[in-house]
């Protein structure tokens, strides 16, 4: 026993020694006052209560402590728990002074000085289970000349269990789903969103949705006006050509997209007098209109067209 004592006798004192120093300056190193701001957690012991608001969800400490264990202290470091007891079972108004064994701190060695606010209130109100019907969030319109069919809209869940404070449930029918994004779109998709509920309210069933969304094109009628009757071809023999109507009125049918672009002076409308002598003749009325663009009358317009001599 005494020969592992004085074995090596300088190296244990040497340690001894450093140890000594080390614990003094660790004990006698100058406090360091720094401000932190943490979040604040409430925790019930009823099962049928919850915390419906709170004045403050965040709170600031001024905390005291060793330079070497403050420098590197983070927010997330520490912790505010206050538990609120099982003795209140009404739901109201309350309020509590939060203590500062109530910050959770990473060391011993850190103290806390200051709590702002010292007093914090909460409203508690009962729990209860609600059914809520889920409401898909658009975002935008689709692209010109397309639009959302509603009546084809699929969700799987269509419908979401919720618990949460009842004062809040209570005003509810529907909670909605994250944005879905319509911008521009031009063709049916899937998409996988989470539904959105109020603080408090948390989901009892599945919380993800399967949301069909279908976009198909737009179909309409456009009128117009004022659309000049052009001649394709003149007659063989030459001559005056007098046409009645000269401008005329179409209805048109078909993609929106389409329709958008048309305008009187761009719609090409015109009669073929090729190979005709003088006279008078009640021609159709040609239309050149793009794809899926059509005349609403399936009759053509008849145009009345008068070829006469030059006069001499």
């Amino acid at each position: 026993m005494m020969r592992w004592v004085t074995h090596n006798w300088g190296l244990k004192i040497i340690s001894l020694v450093l140890a000594v120093a080390t614990w003094y300056y660790a004990v006698g190193e100058e406090n360091i006052e720094v401000t932190r701001v943490i979040p604040l957690k409430i925790q019930m012991s009823s099962t049928q209560m919850t915390v419906s608001e709170i004045s403050v969800r965040a709170v600031q400490v001024t905390l005291l402590a060793p330079r070497a264990l403050i420098v590197n202290l983070a927010s997330q470091d520490i912790q505010a728990l206050h538990k609120i007891g099982p003795e209140i079972k009404t739901a109201g108004e309350y309020s509590f002074r939060l203590e500062p064994a109530e910050i959770r701190l990473p060391s011993f060695q850190i103290r806390v000085a200051k709590i702002v606010p010292e007093i914090v209130t909460v409203k508690l109100d009962e729990l209860m289970v609600q059914k809520l019907e889920i409401q898909p969030d658009f975002v935008g319109e689709p692209a010109i000349g397309y639009k959302l069919l509603k009546d084809e809209l699929r969700m799987d869940p269509n419908a979401i269990l919720a618990q949460g404070p009842k004062g809040v449930l209570e005003k509810m029918k529907s909670a909605k789903t994250e944005p879905i994004d319509l911008v521009g779109r031009i063709r049916s998709f899937h998409r996988t969103v989470e539904v959105k509920l109020p603080p408090g309210v948390k989901a009892m069933s599945e919380s993800l949705v399967n949301v069909y969304v279908p976009i198909r094109e737009e179909f309409g009628e456009k009128e117009l006006k004022d659309v000049l009757v052009r001649i394709l071809r003149a007659p063989t023999a030459g001559g005056v050509v007098d046409l009645n109507p000269e401008k005329v009125s179409l209805v048109l049918k078909g993609s929106k997209l389409y329709l958008e672009k048309l305008t009187p002076e761009t719609l090409l409308a015109y009669v073929d007098l090729g190979n005709l002598k003088k006279g008078d003749y009640e021609l159709p009325l040609q239309v050149v209109l793009p794809e899926n663009v059509s005349l609403k009358d399936k009759e053509p317009l008849k145009i009345k067209v008068a070829i006469r001599a030059l006069a001499k």
